[in-house]
């Protein structure tokens, strides 16, 4: 049984109904809690600067690629997300790490740094080392063109 379709060809052979009603569950539940992490509009690389639009309808999802971006091992970095905009530019950024577990928080955060024209978010090392956290900019108001920037 190492696959959901195993699973469920299991739960519907047994012959005593409750066997088959309790696997049914855990089939649904397993189903509904696998890849809880949203599609992504886009994976940051280091140094590299990303223009992109953003709404005030819908969220921008990024995560950040962790090639030629760990630190060497009992090392520790630094990262940042720089979000460069337009002074009239006001935004929105979440977090959500970890988001294939229950239960998932999304945070708003604030940047650590900002200017009229650039925000500085501090990132953990957790959020390049894994795929599994999801970060949204949101537009609030001001132009929707902004540049991003993993470093």
């Amino acid at each position: 049984m190492g696959n959901c379709r195993g699973f469920a060809d299991e739960a519907l052979k047994k012959d005593i109904d409750d066997d088959k009603y309790n696997h049914y569950i855990i089939f649904k539940y397993l189903i509904s809690n696998s890849n809880r992490c949203p599609t992504v509009n886009l994976t940051l690389e280091k140094g590299i600067n990303y223009p992109i639009t953003l709404s005030s309808e819908t969220e921008y999802l990024i995560n950040f690629s962790s090639v030629n971006n760990l630190p060497p091992p009992n090392q520790i970095r630094e990262y940042f997300l720089i979000v460069t905009k337009d002074p009239t530019t006001s935004i929105e950024f979440k977090v959500n790490r970890l988001c294939n577990t229950m239960p998932a928080t999304t945070t708003i955060t604030s940047p650590e740094s900002a200017t009229s024209t650039e925000l500085r978010y501090r990132l953990i090392t957790n959020d390049v080392r894994t795929l599994e956290n999801a970060f949204s900019l949101k537009l609030k108001s001001g132009s929707a063109n902004v540049s991003l920037r993993q470093e």
